[in-house]
């Protein structure tokens, strides 16, 4: 959380005249010695106040602890304790304070605000949020608390809840920057991110060298493909600012994605030497793996990737993502959905429900994105980008309170169809109109979820991609995932194995009760033989070929792609990722011997 509004910026007020000409001198009554006490005291906290802005922290505090010592009753002398506390970075006994004086006074906007500064200097985010939304609530003009409550909410992923904190700055203030940057953030996050790129031109409209500005919209042309601008941008903010590291990151980023690998290790080398926080480190030594790799410096780049998720590791321990947790919870599915249970699930609640959906999964990096973009761009079908109706599904039975998958042992046909009601709701609400489309909720790790999907839709059709078990676990271990239980197996190849090993045995478990109802196809048939393999799976889905399958890329193109392939899957479909892993064999050593009876079953031996 940003300290700069500690005072609490305002909408600036206008000049008012005040009617002072009448003649008459107001009337006061005598003063009392407690009176002219506590009015000694207001002039002497209102310099104080005065001395704190311009910096003199340690003459200020002097006066509000003398004040407190003769008065602790007053709320405000409190208050701007805790702000002397929390610029010391003593953030406890800041919050103490703040709160001392909430108690005093709850009316008090700038109270709450720095309450919410001190909780989320402490990373408590929805504490800190908030505090944020009730001093907007006792003051709506207040640009600190909204802008506070808009970065708040940004950074614990609810971006649609931000956007009307910014816009409501940017209509009391149309230029500040920092509500623009925010708004652009949000729609990324929605992604939305042609509408940032526009947000963002319309904030360097008003201020053209504004150094944030420039990059997130460099940052932005690189998410939606236009390389060419996203470069020319970052050239200017490097006239504008030399030597910041984080352009020099993002200029190695998009170098990278323009096939100029030795400028782009070159930049990012100096990135990484000129000093980065911890999470762009990582995504720094995680592209300059890329590029080494590009250019066949298999072994340094090896050793980036390992320096880059050994970054990941630890940012894992501080949000607790559980490696172990998402391997015992696909043991406990497995076991949970025994043949017997499999086989009996669609006798129990069969439906003649025509809506049956088709369910695209497999282990990730298995180019499920790649399919997901050639699907996309037949007319009749409509894709989820990820935002899997089935996981939303989960969600709900896991609020249930037996958790999933013991939970549907209690379940009774009402609820399933309240279940599959949730299915089709969600979707239109967060997908798109299924009207005249067949639905295609792709994500890869539903794999895990297909004793649900019989569950729920004993008839719909699954689709299953297949890779090179040594190349989907060497992709996995050089991408930078965002980070839960399941992705943090990847941060290690030799946990990668064992999540593939775990995953895909209980593939095989399911592929031999569902029978008839899934095929697979494989990643290196699709680069290889695009057309008939494409063709294939549209057949089973039965859909059939539509010309417009032929303008995939072009579409692709057009969108911002949220998953971690979306600078892949643009590119001419080619076999350079096929077979990769032979240049890594020796360090893929210690997982070949689990993977090989995957190599074997899946034909790859």
């Amino acid at each position: 959380m940003s300290w700069k509004d500690l005072f609490g910026r305002k909408k600036p007020e206008k000049q008012t005249q005040t009617r002072a000409d009448n003649g008459l001198a107001a009337e006061t009554e005598p003063q009392s010695a407690e009176d002219r006490r506590r009015a000694e005291n207001e002039e002497r906290l209102k310099a104080a106040k005065q001395q704190h802005k311009t910096g003199d922290i340690e003459s200020a505090e002097a006066v509000y602890l003398e004040i407190l010592e003769e008065d602790p009753a007053h709320a405000e002398a409190r208050h701007m304790a805790g702000i002397v506390c929390l610029q010391r970075g003593q953030v406890p006994q800041a919050e103490r304070y703040f709160r001392d004086a909430i108690a005093l006074d709850d009316q008090q906007a700038n109270f709450h605000l720095n309450l919410g500064n001190a909780l989320g200097a402490q990373n408590r985010a929805r504490e800190a949020y908030e505090c944020f939304h009730q001093a907007v609530e006792l003051d709506p003009e207040n640009l600190a608390a909204l802008s506070n409550a808009a970065s708040a909410l940004l950074s614990m992923g609810r971006s649609a809840e931000a956007r009307p904190y910014c816009l409501k700055i940017l209509e009391i203030e149309p230029g500040d920057a920092e509500a623009r940057l925010s708004l652009a953030v949000a729609c990324i996050e929605d992604r939305d991110t042609h509408a940032a790129i526009e947000q963002l031109r319309k904030g360097l409209e008003i201020q053209p060298d504004h150094i944030g500005l420039l990059i997130q919209l460099a940052s932005a042309l690189e998410l939606v493909n236009q390389l060419d601008e996203a470069a020319s941008t970052i050239e200017r903010v490097e006239a504008l600012q030399p030597g910041n590291p984080r352009v020099s990151l993002l200029a190695g980023l998009i170098a990278r994605r323009q096939q100029k690998f030795e400028l782009a290790e070159q930049r990012l080398q100096e990135a990484i030497e000129l000093g980065l926080p911890p999470s762009e480190e990582i995504e720094a030594l995680n592209q300059l793996g890329l590029a080494l790799d590009a250019s066949g410096k298999s072994q340094q780049a090896f050793t980036a990737f390992e320096r880059s998720n050994q970054g990941m590791i630890q940012f894992a321990g501080a949000r607790r993502a559980n490696g172990p947790a998402f391997l015992r919870e696909v043991a406990d599915i497995k076991e949970y959905f025994s043949a017997e249970k499999l086989a009996g699930l669609g006798e129990k609640f069969e439906t003649d429900d025509d809506f049956q959906p088709v369910f695209f999964v497999g282990f990730p990096r298995s180019g499920t994105t790649l399919m997901e973009q050639v699907l996309k761009a037949h007319p009749d079908l409509l894709t989820t980008d990820e935002r899997s109706p089935l996981y939303a599904v989960i969600r709900e039975i896991n609020a249930s309170g037996r958790g999933y998958p013991q939970a549907i042992d209690g379940l009774m046909t009402n609820d399933l169809i309240r279940y599959r009601h949730y299915f089709r709701d969600f979707c239109r609400e967060n997908v798109g109109d299924l009207e005249g489309k067949r639905l295609v909720d792709k994500l890869p790790l539903n794999i895990v979820n297909l004793g649900l999907v019989r569950l729920l839709f004993p008839h719909a059709k699954i689709v299953v991609a297949l890779r090179d078990p040594r190349d989907v676990c060497l992709s996995c271990f050089m991408q930078k995932f965002d980070l839960n239980d399941a992705m943090a197996n990847f941060l290690d190849i030799r946990t990668s194995g064992q999540a593939y090993q775990s995953v895909m045995d209980l593939w095989l478990h399911y592929r031999s009760v569902l029978a008839g109802s899934w095929m697979e196809y494989r990643y290196e048939s699709l680069v290889e033989n695009f057309d008939e393999t494409v063709t294939s799976v549209l057949d089973f889905i039965g859909v059939g070929w539509h010309e417009d399958i032929a303008g995939y890329r072009q579409a692709a193109e057009q969108r911002a792609i949220t998953t971690p392939s979306y600078r892949d899957v643009t590119a001419p479909v080619n076999t350079s990722a096929v077979a990769r892993w032979r240049r890594y064999e020796q360090e893929l050593a210690p997982i070949l011997p689990v993977l090989q009876p995957f190599i074997e079953e899946f034909g790859y031996d």
